[in-house]
């Protein structure tokens, strides 16, 4: 079954990336203040590519190993359809006040409590705006901090309820990253995530999602960021 072979996959992806880290030596320790990369609230200085911490373009595997399986439907002639009767599931998190992420270099694995967080550390470099074949959770949750709303979809979704959500979400805000993702369930293969929110739904519903995107997007402690990112390895769309 498709689920168990998802979760199979995941496990994999756990154990390789401990067995990469461990091969490429201990996790970063903090920079020191004289640092060109240190920074008092991440811990690492966010947006300068360095090839010894984060450069966008090697060790990625670190984070995402190119597996096909994160933006395929194995199983095209059966999509997830909308169901009407399902009803959208918003979450918004207690992020405490004054709450910075750490930026990691790529030596070092990031962990979450979630499968898809609506904040937490990230990567000191973080994507281009736009659509991708697929982004891992480590890169767009830089976006978020800095106010961008991120669309997130199953690979099985039905074709044009994927397409009316992108729609919307070009239309409304260009801070946006748009990504596959088997993080979600059937009932509700579809979903928004903003600083501290997130909405997963089974259908579109333009009202919905319109009012999510005006209330949750460009927050965040750096929503105000206008600077587009570096990374844009797999990037399919511009704004």
């Amino acid at each position: 079954h498709l689920s168990e072979f998802r979760k199979m996959f995941q496990t994999q992806l756990i154990i390789s990336n401990f067995l990469l880290i461990w091969a490429n030596g201990l996790p970063q320790k903090a920079f020191d203040a004289g640092n060109k990369l240190f920074d008092a609230k991440h811990g690492v200085k966010m947006g300068v590519p360095d090839g010894g911490c984060d450069d966008a373009k090697t060790s990625l595997e670190v984070d995402w190993n190119e597996n096909s399986v994160n933006y395929t439907c194995f199983y095209p002639t059966k999509p997830f359809l909308p169901d009407a009767n399902i009803e959208s599931l918003k979450h918004c998190d207690n992020v405490p006040p004054n709450f910075y992420p750490k930026h990691h270099c790529m030596n070092e694995q990031i962990t979450y409590k979630e499968l898809l967080p609506t904040y937490g550390d990230h990567r000191p470099l973080w994507p281009k705006f736009g659509e991708y074949r697929f982004v891992p959770k480590e890169r767009w949750l830089h976006n978020i901090e800095h106010g961008a709303v991120i669309m997130l979809y199953d690979p099985c979704v039905i074709h044009s309820e994927v397409e009316k959500l992108k729609a919307i979400v070009r239309n409304c805000i260009k801070k946006h990253v748009i990504t596959p993702t088997t993080s979600l369930t059937r009932e509700r293969p579809l979903a928004l995530i903003a600083w501290g929110c997130k909405l997963e739904m089974s259908k579109v519903d333009v009202g919905e999602v319109t009012s999510f995107i005006k209330e949750h997007g460009l927050k965040g402690p750096e929503g105000d960021m206008g600077k587009d990112g570096q990374y844009d390895f797999l990037l399919l769309q511009s704004p």
